[in-house]
């Protein structure tokens, strides 16, 4: 098994080096800390905030310098085959240079967290080394894995070093009498030592030290209890509670919730809500103006959608107003004045930006007269590129719910990946709290490394918190901005599951606003998933972000019984689903396009699971229809139903047998609608557009 250690602050950054005359600037060395090597062609990026200030490589000898405003920054060091090191609050103060280091680790961490730094990383004048040791504070943390049961090596590691093995973790020097110990911020003026350890928990160590030499020695719960079975204690030993096991997981499939679509329900619902007054406060609080929209279809020749195609909209100056992508069944959805309450209906026009090539669409009309339709010449095909972003609330209010929704996305994920064997799916998770608690936002970024993904949802647990909003805006910021999404996709899907609303600073107004704009730029669906607690400020804010986004609004029920009450939704009919279900369709839904021969299918996973068989596919076409589609079943069925966005039964058939069948549309109204079809009790679904000529 595999250790890793991470050492915050000392390890990779040194102090300023301050000299006189010099510009105000950044500098330092990208080094291999396995082998000393100068990295050539490290990234370096200087951030404010979420804002790229300036950036540069590093060059032959591994060493760069860049010139910068006085002022606090972030700082992200990347390279390939190597971890990302990012430092946050690296003060660059006027004429001074500042030193920043780094060693790069080789191996890919899971996650790295940086809350604090003792003292700024600027000296106001040289010190001797021992002296800025005794200032810094010597803040480090180490994170490992679960313990083995292996004995730790007889080596001693060298002085200021540490090393992980089995159940003990060594760090050695000479220890000054004067030293003070902090352990999880906690004074002891009783030092640990290798005669007498520390006793920590397994998962994690968080040691503070302020001396200028120490000896240490930190050693595991369960390492200590297993020896502890052995022999009873002593007088002067460690003395602790052995814990109970952690209860099982909950099984998926218990939590229930509803979707709607917003988008779909436009004529029905959204602008009857919208004339009527009855959101401006909402609308007004979050400067969220979803008002004007504009939909565009694009085609090839053959009416095959093109999928992932970049669109503007460009106002009457021929200002841009708004960017957007495809979706899997070639609509983008476009807005103007989404977050100005000020803005005047004028002539508009699109822009396409397909394989090179610009073109150019003007006229545009609003969606309430139509979907704007392009045809382009070219062939069909789509990305089997599929991204999937979890960015999920952890704060103690989500405790009644959070390890359900774990239990839940795990099987999503799971499931996802089974009827979905052609996709290439990548999945990253980012889990948040707020100002003041133990992190704000940490992740696990977008990677084909599902594995990863998985084991790092398992270890997260619910806690902080303590007034109503959260740092949503920090999640998005880093499920939107700091992730490297794929450049060419059939669908990116952020799902936003949370149980409060941001808070109303002007500052993190805006930080929603460039989030979601970026994601509609990206064609990243937001789909939130609002859990108990949510108020309808927060609802009618998922319902913006939904909109804005190309996405939907799912929402937990009390069906289940689960968690604490859940708001009422505002909407119409919904249908009642199982939550890992609903998930489940809505992913397939958006990545699922109609093949080079006109057909979209409709996967049936339990043959795939149970039998290891090639998945058995229900196939239907074309799509979009204007009049009628053909239904092909490979098998007998119990029931085929065609629901409207309300979640109303349209068309109903059933015990239908395997073949052909024809579905009338040209009665029903433009818009999407949901195909379902049950086997054996299971339903598996798809989506269907009816767009008359």
């Amino acid at each position: 098994m595999k250790y890793f250690v991470i050492l915050f602050a000392i390890a990779g950054i040194s102090l300023a080096s301050i000299s006189p005359n010099v510009k105000t600037s950044i500098a330092g060395k990208i080094t291999n800390s396995g082998t000393g090597e100068p990295l050539i062609g490290a990234t370096i990026k200087v951030l404010n905030g979420t804002e790229l200030v300036r950036g540069g490589i590093s060059d032959y000898d591994g060493n760069y310098t860049l010139e910068l405003d006085p002022g606090v920054y972030t700082v992200e060091v990347n390279y390939t085959g190597f971890a990302t090191r990012r430092y946050t609050d690296v003060k660059v103060e006027f004429e001074k240079r500042t030193e920043l280091s780094v060693e790069m680790e080789a191996t890919v961490l899971c996650e790295v967290v940086i809350k604090e730094y003792k003292v700024g990383l600027i000296e106001d004048s040289a010190k001797s080394e021992s002296e800025a040791k005794k200032r810094s504070g010597g803040l480090f943390k180490m994170r490992s894995e679960p313990a083995s049961m292996e004995p730790a090596p007889s080596a001693a590691p060298k002085p200021g070093s540490s090393s992980i093995d089995g159940g003990a973790i060594d760090v050695k020097g000479s220890r000054s009498d004067k030293t003070s110990y902090y352990i999880d911020g906690v004074r002891t003026e009783d030092a640990p030592s290798a005669e007498k350890p520390t006793v920590v928990e397994d998962d994690e160590y968080v040691i503070t030290f302020e001396a200028e030499t120490y000896e240490e020695k930190v050693i595991r719960k369960s390492d200590l209890a297993k020896e502890s079975m052995a022999e009873p204690a002593k007088d002067g030993d460690p003395v602790f509670e052995a814990k109970p096991s952690p209860e099982p997981r909950p099984k998926a499939g218990l939590l229930t919730a509803g979707e709607w679509n917003d988008l779909h329900n436009w004529a029905s619902h959204w602008v009857d809500i919208n004339a009527d007054g009855e959101i401006d406060q909402y609308k007004n609080m979050y400067r969220f103006f979803p008002e004007h929209r504009f939909s565009l279809m694009l085609t090839n020749t053959q009416d095959y959608p093109l999928v992932d195609v970049p669109v503007a909209l460009l106002d009457a100056a021929g200002s841009v107003v708004w960017e957007g992508r495809t979706d899997n069944t070639g609509t983008a959805e476009l807005w103007a004045g989404m977050f100005d309450a000020e803005w005047k209906t004028q002539a508009m026009s699109a822009r396409v930006f397909y394989k090179g090539k610009t073109i150019s669409i003007n006229n545009l009309k609003s969606f309430d007269k139509g979907i704007n339709k392009k045809q382009i010449k070219t062939a069909c095909g789509a990305s089997q590129k599929v991204d999937i972003m979890w960015a999920v609330d952890a704060t103690g209010s989500m405790g009644d719910e959070l390890e359900y929704l774990k239990s839940e996305l795990l099987d999503v994920i799971g499931r996802v990946q089974a009827i979905n064997p052609d996709l290439s799916i990548r999945i990253g998770s980012a889990f948040y709290r707020d100002k003041g608690d133990e992190y704000i936002v940490k992740s696990s970024g977008l990677s084909s490394n599902i594995t990863q993904t998985v084991e790092y949802i398992k270890k997260q647990a619910a806690n902080g918190g303590g007034d109503y909003p959260e740092a949503v805006h920090s999640a998005l910021e880093e499920a939107i901005l700091n992730q490297n999404w794929e450049a060419e996709a059939v669908t990116r899907i952020c799902f936003l599951v949370l149980d409060a609303s941001p808070h109303q600073e002007p500052e993190v107004i805006e930080s929603l606003h460039k989030s979601i704009r970026e994601a509609a730029r990206k064609g990243i669906r937001i789909v939130p998933v609002s859990a108990s607690g949510v108020q309808k400020d927060t609802e009618f804010l998922m319902k913006f972000f939904g909109l804005a986004t190309n996405g939907s609004y799912v929402f937990l029920t009390d069906h289940s019984g689960i968690g604490g009450k859940h708001l009422a939704p505002t909407t119409d009919e919904y249908k009642v689903e199982q939550l890992n279900d609903l998930l489940v369709r809505i992913i397939t839904e958006y990545s699922t396009v109609v093949d080079c021969d006109g057909k979209t299918a409709i996967r049936f996973e339990d043959q795939q699971q149970n039998n290891q068989e090639p998945l058995e596919q229900a196939l239907y076409y074309p799509n979009p229809s204007s009049t009628q589609f053909t239904l092909e079943l490979p098998f007998d069925v119990e029931k085929v139903t065609l629901y409207n966005s309300e979640g109303q039964a349209v068309k109903n058939y059933t015990e239908l047998r395997q073949g052909r069948h024809t579905v009338v549309v040209n009665d029903l109204p433009a818009g999407f609608y949901t195909l379902r079809i049950w086997k054996d009790g299971r339903v598996q679904s798809g989506k269907v557009l009816v767009a008359h000529s």
